[in-house]
């Protein structure tokens, strides 16, 4: 009887430890469980910001594209109106030369379609920004960009339009090479 009461508060006192072991491991795991939620939840806020961020990042690049487009765009534009001035300087020069008269007197000459004297006329630098350009563009990584230069320190005057032929040869060289669309 002896024994049977021994093995009796035995197993009451093993039973007991046994609950309090059991109650720990039953707190702990709730713990883990909720840690491992809070966790789930966080993971799918930073796939969603990642998500976010990707299409920030596509509509950063097509933006960039366009701007690229339009600028390469501008600076053809330039290119013609530059082409144009020195074409129009050749046919002043031309009917300058025309208008001496064989006593070597000038004759008076009429405007030719609104341009200025010659004393008003920028210089004809078209063929260096076309061969520095065409140069400095095959040596420029794709993508790069650089800051647009300050504008030169003298003033232009009022009827003459500011020389800014290095400005875009500077420009021409940060550009890649790519084929614009005419107007």
């Amino acid at each position: 009887m002896r024994l049977l009461a021994l093995l009796i508060g035995v197993l009451v006192l093993g039973g007991c430890v046994t609950k309090e072991i059991y109650n720990a491991q039953v707190l702990r795991t709730n713990n883990f469980q909720r840690q491992l939620a809070e966790e789930e939840k966080h993971s799918a806020d930073l796939a969603a910001e990642i998500a976010r961020l990707k299409n920030h990042i596509a509509e950063l690049e097509a933006q960039n594209r366009t701007l690229t487009t339009q600028l390469n765009e501008a600076k053809a534009q330039v290119v013609r109106s530059l082409e144009e001035v020195g074409r129009l300087q050749a046919e002043i020069k031309q009917a300058r030369a025309a208008s001496l008269a064989p006593s070597g007197v000038a004759a008076p000459m009429p405007k030719a379609r609104g341009v200025a004297p010659s004393s008003t006329e920028p210089p004809d630098r078209l063929d260096e920004l076309k061969e520095d350009g065409a140069s400095a563009s095959s040596l420029a990584p794709s993508g790069a960009a650089t800051p647009m230069p300050k504008a030169r320190g003298v003033a232009p005057s009022s009827k003459e339009p500011p020389d800014r032929l290095d400005e875009l040869k500077k420009d021409g060289a940060s550009a890649s090479p790519k084929a614009t669309r005419p107007r």
